[in-house]
């Protein structure tokens, strides 16, 4: 099989990178455009986006059934063709998504309090679905990209990196805008997610022309009906599929609550909001150290070695963590380390997806690579939404009071058990199942590999 290159792997790096562009301006900066430029109420908006969650939840396997049933449609349609499965979704997809986001941060005028809800539901909603009708075939790339699990590595940490770089330019480039135009908030929100748009369609197209797919799989392999109870039945008999998703539960459900109390930690546990900035800093640096060796970590360990040992010893620096004297200079020594650990398994998830693709080949003889991308992204947002929950609830349970210049010392350690507590027992679970559930080792993933491409001939 052809062996994946440079330009392969900087090629799936903008394909997140595009993602990461307007997927960071809905998630930092749409609420505070609705608040103070659409003018419509925090509750409403909140509102918005929880029945938009739910529909993203349900619309995921759904798209993942979808590029499956397309690609048989584009097989018989050129039988004797080499017919890519989803790569022409980054083509189609990208000025779409783009387009919507776009109205998103457009504000009308002339509407009614009522017809600026209605545009907002309608923009959202449409650009969360633009956005699962390229990202879930995105996603599914990497199982067709390559069999190899040093080389799948690689392409989850190319993933990772792009994905960062696409998060972190809106942030930079929004207080540009904001800045220069003082008194036009709607002009700047609009013309930077413009100038994001324009740099999604390149990522995006860059990652059209330069990644390939490799792995071919007939007509037979693919076809399926989809039904959620087929969706969910991957849960059932699939244990890679289960572990890799109670693990991603978990682990996003302690790392976005960490994320979510970080002013309140800095704030009110460590007195030093000021170095609040550094949060950051710690969160980049693991990745950029940790990118040019995990593939090769991989190779010599294996990838169940790989991230259920990571996971265990972030839980356990986590957890020395919260016994530790609350200073900023421990925190950031110590936070780094686990920090180190606990990004492995998160850049690593990915190639794990396409792993128990192979798995589920392996066991039915259908692939359902949309299907099972699809699930595991419901899964995920399925974390997402229990962080969420959990954030706002947990600050409620600890007797914050924001009205107090310095919290009661049981809400402050309430705060720390939250940051430091919560991720600590993500990373546990997440070990547990990577460590007892996952059950691809090297040898079997080898003889999986085989008997597929056995099947295939």
């Amino acid at each position: 099989m052809k062996k994946i290159v440079f330009k392969n792997k900087l090629g799936y790096a903008l394909g997140d990178l595009g993602n990461g562009l307007t997927f960071a301006m809905s998630s930092s900066f749409l609420l505070a455009f609705y608040t103070d430029v659409l003018g419509i109420t925090a509750i409403s908006a909140g509102i918005l986006f929880l029945v938009a969650r739910i529909w993203d939840a349900i619309n995921d396997p759904m798209m993942g059934a979808l590029t499956d049933r397309m690609f048989i449609r584009r097989m018989k349609k050129h039988p004797n063709e080499k017919t890519d499965k989803f790569r022409p979704f980054l083509l189609r997809g990208s000025f779409l998504v783009v387009a919507a986001a776009i109205l998103m941060f457009f504000a009308p005028s002339g509407f009614t309090s009522f017809q600026k809800l209605v545009w907002a539901y309608v923009t959202y909603i449409a650009w969360g679905m633009t956005y699962t009708f390229i990202n879930i075939p995105y996603g599914s790339l990497a199982a067709v990209m390559t069999q190899d699990p040093a080389e799948r590595s690689s392409l989850s940490v190319a993933r990772g990196l792009g994905g960062m770089v696409g998060n972190l330019l809106p942030a930079v480039v929004i207080p540009m805008f904001l800045t220069q135009m003082v008194g036009q908030e709607n002009k700047a929100y609009l013309f930077a997610m413009i100038s994001m748009g324009v740099l999604a369609v390149i990522s995006y197209l860059g990652c059209y022309f330069t990644v390939e797919e490799n792995v071919r799989h007939d007509i037979k392999e693919t076809q399926e009906k989809f039904s959620f109870a087929a969706s969910f039945k991957v849960l059932k008999n699939n244990r890679p599929f289960i572990a890799i998703s109670l693990a991603s539960i978990a682990m996003l459900t302690g790392m976005m609550i960490a994320q979510t109390l970080t002013l309140y930690f800095f704030r009110d546990v460590l007195n030093a909001l000021e170095y609040m900035s550094l949060s950051s800093v710690i969160r980049l640096l693991p990745m950029l150290f940790l990118s040019p060796i995990l593939s090769k970590l991989v190779k010599k360990f294996g990838m169940q070695k790989t991230v259920a040992y990571s996971s265990l010893l972030a839980a356990i620096f986590y957890g020395v963590l919260m016994f530790l004297p609350n200073n900023i200079w421990i925190y950031v020594g110590v936070s780094f380390i686990g920090m180190t650990f606990m990004i492995v398994p998160h850049m690593l998830i990915w190639g794990m997806v396409s792993d128990s693709i192979d798995y589920n080949q392996y066991l039915s003889g259908q692939r359902q690579e949309g299907v099972i991308y699809g699930s595991y992204s419901f899964v995920r947002k399925l974390g997402q939404a229990i962080a969420g929950f959990l954030g706002g609830a947990g600050l409620t349970l600890v007797a914050y009071d924001s009205t107090l210049v310095k919290q009661a010392a049981s809400t402050i350690m309430g705060i720390k058990f939250l940051s430091l507590g919560m991720p600590a027992i993500g990373m546990l679970i997440a070990f547990i199942a990577f460590r007892f559930i996952y059950n691809l080792t090297p040898e079997k993933q080898k003889k999986i590999i085989a008997a597929i491409n056995s099947e295939a001939v």
